[in-house]
């Protein structure tokens, strides 16, 4: 009976739902309905089932944010919010709705959502979350008063560890708004709780605030408490500059002068100073040349640097190299090599014992071969610095410099000479096995195969990390095999291959040994793993390891919870920062170390809340407490912390982008690992956002290329749904382009097609010379670390 009254309202649910009517729950008095006549409905208007449950519906939902699938993340919390007459489960669903027209800028859609939340609910810590989300619809309408409002509603609901970041957001909310002087007494209150790196950024906010409320007198008594008080560069620069400003204003110019100058003298690297320096030449107001055209240097104005300089030199002939130094960057800078490179001579020639001199000679060498294509110029460059000052701390990096650049003109008799200089002249240098083995390659590339595997057998005795014996057991084996002396190869790619299981080259010789190319493909996948069913034996390995008493809980995170870097993170999740929360939990985890039961712990929550990176990179943090590598790893670790450590994260994204371009989902996961150890939201200092860490230029030709998504936007690359097919598509552009050959697909994505053409050019199509040949060390690096990933993915997710 009691199934059948259950149906019979999922009937009726469903019916009035389709209508369009409004509910009640009998008892509560909640408006189930949260669309009105003048609330517009989101789209898309989902089909209602039974089935799932609301609350499978909450966490399918949630699984949907993190995988950037907003629409159909909006469809699970409207049917989660629609079939449930849990008053709680109606709360966190119509928060969900709210939170996602926020993230789709459908603010004007957010705030009538989340108003529905907050006036159907009195009370509970979903509900009160709202008045956050709300404040930042508030926003992005420009209705920033009501933003400030929210935000203090907020905070009069949920105090907690995030006050101050609360409240300087409120600070700004009203700044906005043109309310200085409520603005100013709120970032005192931010002040109060703020953390000590962030202090002065607030009191610099509050000294504003109470300028733009006229108070100035305020404002400079600040300014100058901070200006004494703060052991930051950058800080004291900001400082002067806003002070100056404010002395101007008052007719005070000598005052702002003295500021501004103080900054060009103390703190020239900085743009603040910069835009102080304009003031002063504006004004006339003398300014020391040198000091002007280090300032102007550092703006981006090179031109102005320049004649800066030379009004220098030629008032003070007694100079020193520094404008030398500046003015020849300021020439690169605009492009002016010729003019550059004449200014590092005079460098030279005129200052031997300057502080730049050392630096002076690599700039010169390096603008010769990379814009004047003169490398014989180049290396000679540098051998003269080496003839020169052969005792100079760089002179073996200069050596060996200068081969790298003979090799890459194409002189490379010359380069391996040069290389050898280095080992047999600086043998205890950093750089005096990298140089013999280079030189091994390049004579392999001049076909003097014999000399070739005299220099790797040489270098075999003095290899010293397993790294080392395994790449030079492989080639060894090169020579061999050109030599046609094939049983004597395989004895040193078995050496190889045994020589580091899970580094590139010993992973490089068992392919060999089995005929296949690089990156073969996986058989018999198996990624149908059940995390949660192999923790029970991670927990008793973890108590037998670290001596874990049983009665210890290690479900929850229990000690975790009272940890302020845990609470602030926990809630920045809850409040959908994510970037802010990954810091938090980042640095727990570092304050962490040598903790392996709270590392446990912190891991587990990780993965629950899709911070997979920092759950991965605790999984390494206690394997590498008990000395396990990758390679002990996989016979000695649990396969829950190998799983985690090596993840199938965004599993049904990436196995449907592998199939739809006929990737190996192995390949991708080991290629997302590599970029962004799984974390959707990184962005690198070059502007790679995401997961396989598309540019914004690449994401936009990849979609016009692709065809998809409609109506894109360079935002989209945070969206692991959008991200990882993008990247696959392009992935699979170069791979047909190259016939298949994984090692120059991967070199074209990470470096660009312009320099795999070269580089696989220059290899003659041998795909174990081209990881030789590229002159990036992050892109032979990339590829290496891909392919180490992709043997232990292999390890874990294949059936024999």
């Amino acid at each position: 009976m009691k199934k059948r009254l259950l149906a019979t309202f999922f009937l009726l649910l469903i019916v009035l739902v389709s209508c369009n009517l409004p509910l009640s729950n009998d008892g509560d008095g909640i408006d189930l309905n949260p669309f009105d006549a003048n609330t517009p409905m989101p789209s898309p208007t989902p089909t209602i089932t039974p089935t799932p449950q609301p609350e499978t519906r909450i966490l399918l939902g949630e699984k949907d944010i993190l995988s950037g699938d907003y629409d159909a993340a909006l469809n699970e919390f409207w049917l989660a919010r629609s079939q449930s007459t849990d008053p709680e489960i109606i709360a966190i669903a119509q928060l969900g709705v709210g939170r996602i027209l926020l993230l789709q800028k459908d603010y004007r859609g957010a705030v009538d959502q989340l108003t529905w939340l907050l006036t159907n609910f009195a009370e509970g810590d979903t509900r009160n979350r709202a008045y956050f989300f709300i404040a930042k619809a508030y926003e992005g309408l420009g209705e920033y008063r009501l933003a400030a409002d929210a935000y203090q509603n907020y905070l009069n609901a949920l105090p907690g560890p995030l006050d101050s970041e609360i409240r300087e957001m409120q600070g700004d909310a009203l700044m906005q708004a043109g309310d200085y002087a409520a603005a100013k007494n709120i970032y005192l209150l931010a002040v109060e709780k703020a953390l000590p790196e962030k202090a002065e950024t607030i009191s610099i906010k509050v000294a504003r605030a109470a300028s733009a409320a006229g108070d100035d007198a305020d404002a400079i008594s600040r300014y100058l408490a901070l200006y004494e008080s703060s052991s930051t560069d950058y800080i004291k620069a900001q400082v002067n500059l806003l002070l100056g400003q404010i002395y101007l204003k008052l007719n005070m110019p000598e005052q702002a002068y003295a500021r501004f100058q103080d900054s060009v003298i103390q703190y020239p690297i900085y743009y603040d100073t910069f835009s102080g320096l304009v003031a002063l030449v504006e004004a006339n107001q003398p300014v020391d040349s040198l000091m002007r055209g280090i300032v102007d240097y550092y703006a981006g104005s090179y031109g102005q640097a320049v004649s800066a300089f030379d009004n220098y030199m030629n008032q003070y002939p007694d100079h020193d190299g520094t404008p030398h130094y500046y003015k020849a960057l300021s020439l690169w800078k605009m492009g002016d090599y010729t003019g550059e490179i004449a200014e590092w001579d005079q460098l030279i020639n005129e200052h031997p014992t300057d502080q730049y001199l050392a630096q002076a000679y690599l700039e010169k060498s390096s603008s010769q071969w990379r814009y004047l294509e003169d490398y014989e110029g180049a290396s000679n460059t540098l051998l003269q610095y080496v003839a020169r000052y052969p005792d100079a701390p760089k002179s073996a990096n200069y050596l060996f410099t200068a081969g790298s650049i003979y090799e890459i003109g194409g002189y490379l008799t010359k380069a391996a000479e040069t290389w050898q200089r280095v080992f047999n002249e600086y043998p205890s240098s950093d750089e005096s096995y990298e140089a013999m083995f280079r030189s091994g390659i390049v004579t392999y590339r001049l076909q003097n195969f014999q000399d070739a595997q005299i220099i790797f057998q040489r270098l075999l005795v003095l290899a010293n990390s397993t790294e080392e014996q395994a790449a030079t057991n492989f080639w060894v084996a090169k020579c061999l095999e050109k030599q046609n002396k094939n049983n004597e190869a395989i004895t040193y790619f078995q050496q190889a291959a045994s020589a580091d299981p899970t580094g590139y080259y010993s992973i490089r010789a068992e392919e060999v040994l089995a005929g296949q190319n690089p990156f073969p493909a996986s058989q018999s996948i198996d990624l149908s793993i059940d995390l949660e069913g192999t923790r029970e034996d991670a927990d008793d390995w973890l108590r037998s390891t670290f001596n874990i008493d049983p009665a210890i809980d290690l479900k929850t995170v229990s000690d975790l919870a009272s940890n302020p870097l845990f609470q602030r993170g926990e809630l920045y999740w809850q409040l959908g920062m994510r970037d802010q929360a990954r810091t938090e939990f980042e640095n727990l985890r570092n304050e962490l170390k040598g903790d392996a039961l709270n590392t446990y712990r912190l891991m587990n929550h990780m993965v629950d809340l899709g911070f997979y990176q920092t759950a991965a990179l605790a999984s390494r943090q206690i394997l590498d407490m008990v000395g396990l590598s990758p390679a002990t790893m996989l016979d000695s670790a649990p396969k829950y912390l190998s799983y985690i450590r090596y993840g199938i994260f965004y599993r049904d994204i990436v196995v449907a982008a592998s199939n739809e371009h006929n990737i190996d989902p192995l390949l991708l996961f080991s290629i997302i690992r590599q970029e962004s150890l799984f974390d959707a939201s990184i962005a690198s200092t070059a502007g790679a956002r995401g997961l396989m860490q598309i540019t914004d230029d690449t994401g936009e030709y990849i979609a016009s290329n692709f065809n998809w998504p409609e109506n894109f936007t360079v935002d989209d690359l945070d969206r692991p749904l959008i991200n990882i097919r993008l990247g696959a598509h392009y992935l699979k552009m170069w791979i047909d382009k190259y016939n298949g050959s994984i090692p120059s697909a991967l070199s074209s994505y990470n470096a660009g097609d312009g320099n795999n053409l070269v580089w696989w050019e220059l290899a003659g199509g041998d795909p174990d010379l081209l990881l030789e040949v590229i002159r990036f060390d992050e892109t032979r690096d990339y590829i290496r670390y891909i392919a180490e990933n992709y043997a232990v993915y292999k390890s874990l997710y294949t059936h024999p």
